[in-house]
């Protein structure tokens, strides 16, 4: 996972290697718990960028994560946004309707 800290202007950009899938979503888990629970303030940007464009499948784990990290966002007064390129994700997110609360950008 790569993680690009930005300021508040800007989405906070973590990209995600590969499938989000069951044997890859703790590491991302663990990355994200600090970032999404600083002591005692805010965190310094309003958008976390989700970068999926090297996933091709993401399962039910995979989207446990993602609601969870979405919750955590919200809490936080921020909002989500995903990049992706694979139309098997994009129908996922369709079909589980999380596209009505992620902002999706899909990219070639």
């Amino acid at each position: 996972m790569n993680a690009t800290a930005t300021n508040d202007t800007k989405p906070f950009a973590v990209s995600v290697p590969g499938d989000l899938v069951s044997t890859t979503t703790d590491a991302l888990r663990q990355q994200l718990a600090a970032l999404l629970e600083p002591a005692g303030a805010p965190p310094p940007w309003r958008t976390l960028q989700l970068d999926l464009t090297h996933a091709s499948m993401v399962d039910s784990v995979g989207l446990n994560l993602i609601v969870t990290i979405l919750r955590a966002v919200q809490n936080h007064g921020g909002k989500m946004q995903i990049k992706l390129t694979s139309p098997n994700v994009l129908r996922t997110f369709q079909f589980t309707r999380l596209n009505q609360h992620i902002e999706l950008i899909q990219q070639n």
